[in-house]
């Protein structure tokens, strides 16, 4: 029992010598546990993200997460104006996912100034419009009451053409009225599919931009098929 626990004893103390001098390794935590520290940290390849740069990841994950709108347009425009949209969407650049069509429709609200004295007075008046930016104008002729009038555009439903009303007594058209009249107008479509959350903000700034424009998604029915 005594040689057991000489040997013991003395096995013990030999690996108690070789671990201070350094034979087994080095086994201090203190000198360890910085370097662990170090390699998990990794100070040198961290970035630190601004608010902003952290609020566009965000935005970004959340654009991914939404689904694109399958097809969205913009009715009841004239030619101007869907001229004028089309050229402001550019920087979109949508492609075969932007399209235009004309559609023939009956308007029966009209937006106009008071008959004139006669053609000449009606038709000076017509170039003064024109060069306030209104260039869906045209002198009534026929022989009615309106005669020499003005009309400023023609819409399908009273709540366009109250609309419109506003936005030219803006400008300072002030004498401008509404009076019921069928008249068929020629009307363009602006339709575009697989819509993304930013395009979408883009469209509804737009949207302002145009009173009497009617902005909405598409009917089932109508919806243009999704581009390959």
């Amino acid at each position: 029992m005594l040689r057991f626990l000489f040997w013991s004893l003395l096995i013990l103390n030999a690996m108690l010598l070789s671990l201070n001098l350094g034979w087994l390794g080095k086994w201090s935590l203190d000198e360890r546990e910085p370097l662990r520290m170090k390699a998990e940290k990794r100070a040198d390849k961290l970035t630190v993200l601004s608010a902003s740069a952290t609020q566009d990841l965000v935005d970004a994950a959340a654009a991914k997460a939404v689904p694109p709108i399958a097809c969205f347009e913009f009715a009841g425009l004239n030619l101007a104006d869907s001229q004028q949209l089309e050229e402001k969407l550019k920087p979109l650049a949508m492609g075969a996912r932007q399209t235009r069509s004309e559609i023939a429709e009956v308007a029966t609200n009209m937006v106009y100034l008071p008959p004139l004295a006669n053609q000449d007075a009606a038709d000076k008046k017509v170039a003064l419009i024109k060069k306030m930016g209104m260039t869906d104008v045209y002198v009534v002729q026929d022989q009615s009451p309106l005669r020499w009038a003005i009309s400023l555009g023609v819409f399908k439903t009273p709540e366009a053409a109250k609309n419109y009303l506003a936005s030219v007594q803006k400008k300072g058209l002030k004498e401008a009225k509404i009076a019921p009249r069928a008249v068929s107008a020629s009307k363009f479509v602006l339709r575009f599919s697989d819509v993304t959350v930013a395009e979408k903000k883009t469209l509804d700034q737009l949207q302002s931009q145009v009173p009497n424009m009617d902005a909405h998604e598409c009917k089932s029915s109508d919806a243009a098929p999704k581009s390959p």
